[in-house]
């Protein structure tokens, strides 16, 4: 009986943990007013904020944070898009990772839609063609220290 109870106390509290994780990063989410998506090299980002991009943008990873898929195996994050989520007093700066088919944050992976992540990779290309990114030497020192 004692094995029982000590079992279900261990499974409520990981539930609760994982449950108030899922949650901080939605609120974060939440609470961002610009997001950064940076090129393959790091040394360009293309600025989203207040439109329609931005929004679904935030959606997306809110949505795909929901879901309980979160992969076990190992994911190559070098080559993947990088986004800053970067809330208005700067204090909570979020790091996603976009790949194919999946997404990271906080060191947690999900399974996310390729083609959505494909629709959103061909927004930021458009935008970068149109001449729309800039150096991210001119982004706040906060948000340049989560790139090192």
């Amino acid at each position: 009986m004692t094995k029982y109870l000590f079992l279900c106390l261990c499974l409520l509290s990981n539930g609760v943990f994982a449950s108030s994780a899922g949650v901080d990063v939605r609120n974060t989410v939440e609470d961002t007013k610009a997001i950064y998506w940076l090129n393959q090299e790091k040394n360009k980002a293309i600025a989203y904020g207040n439109w329609g991009s931005f929004e679904l943008l935030k959606d997306f990873i809110k949505t795909t944070t929901l879901k309980d898929g979160v992969r076990k195996r190992a994911t190559n994050l070098k080559n993947a898009d990088v986004l800053l989520l970067a809330p208005s007093n700067l204090d909570k700066i979020l790091k996603v990772y976009f790949s194919d088919d999946f997404m990271t944050v906080n060191g947690q992976t999900y399974s996310a839609d390729p083609a959505l992540i494909s629709k959103f990779r061909g927004i930021n290309s458009s935008r970068s063609a149109q001449g729309d990114s800039f150096s991210v030497n001119m982004l706040d020192e906060k948000l340049l220290n989560t790139l090192y």
